[in-house]
């Protein structure tokens, strides 16, 4: 297990955006914050992991998007000295990504016993949605906001961890409670979950989602071995004699 510059990189810059919100979050307001902590910092963990243990392209992916939201970020947030701090941040991890050895130790090829892409995709929207939600709800996020985008995560962890109802968690549990919500959110927190609830809800009800969830099962059969044809050692161990009748 080699832990890589870029992945390191892409955490501290996640971190550090996290430090400079709870310092100064305007122009968030404190519901907000925490949304876009929950969702950053769950997206930039999952694309470490994904980068260390898997090399694949997806974690890759996750660490771009959470350097652009962190750009995002860094252009409504005022500009203090923890906010030079953070972009220092995410210029390091933006450089990390784009070196040769970021590129070397991705895999170029997807992995024949992963899951299937839709799983992930599923996964990580979950995981950042709670980041999204609080972007989009900067200065009036609600309750039922804040309930939404908790949620989303929890969701992820349901599915992902084949709890018991997993699959109907990000089929119909999340998603209704997502569109539910809506009402008590401001306008652009509303569209965000409708938007969100059927993306997700379209992307769980393909097969690949419930295949990984619940792989085929296959009965095996038994068929019984002749005393004549078992090797020696397996009817000595046994205590058996040629005929697989035990020994006096």
């Amino acid at each position: 297990m080699k832990v890589s510059p870029t992945s390191l990189t892409t955490l501290l810059a996640a971190l550090l955006w996290v430090a400079a919100l709870l310092i100064d979050p305007r122009p968030f307001a404190a519901k907000s914050v925490l949304l876009i902590g929950v969702g950053l910092l769950a997206t930039a963990c999952v694309a470490v992991v994904g980068m260390i243990l898997s090399g694949g392209v997806w974690a890759r992916r996750c660490a771009v998007a959470v350097i652009v939201f962190t750009a995002v970020l860094a252009a409504l947030r005022p500009i203090d000295t923890i906010w030079v701090v953070a972009l220092a941040g995410s210029a390091l991890s933006v450089s990390a990504l784009l070196s040769r050895s970021s590129a070397r130790s991705m895999r170029k090829l997807p992995s024949v016993s992963g899951p299937p892409a839709l799983t992930v995709v599923l996964s990580v929207i979950l995981l950042g949605f709670p980041a999204l939600l609080g972007l989009s709800g900067w200065d009036r996020a609600t309750t039922a906001t804040v309930l939404v985008g908790l949620s989303a995560p929890v969701a992820a962890f349901w599915y992902a961890r084949v709890l018991p109802g997993g699959l109907y968690g990000v089929r119909l549990v999340w998603p209704v409670l997502a569109v539910a919500m809506s009402p008590a959110q401001p306008p652009a927190a509303a569209i965000v979950s409708l938007t969100g609830a059927a993306l997700v809800a379209a992307i769980a009800w393909q097969p690949s989602v419930k295949l990984a969830f619940h792989p085929p099962r296959e009965v095996g059969t038994s068929y019984p071995i002749p005393p004549e044809l078992a090797p020696r050692e397996v009817l000595d161990t046994a205590r058996l004699d040629d005929k697989g009748r035990p020994r006096p």
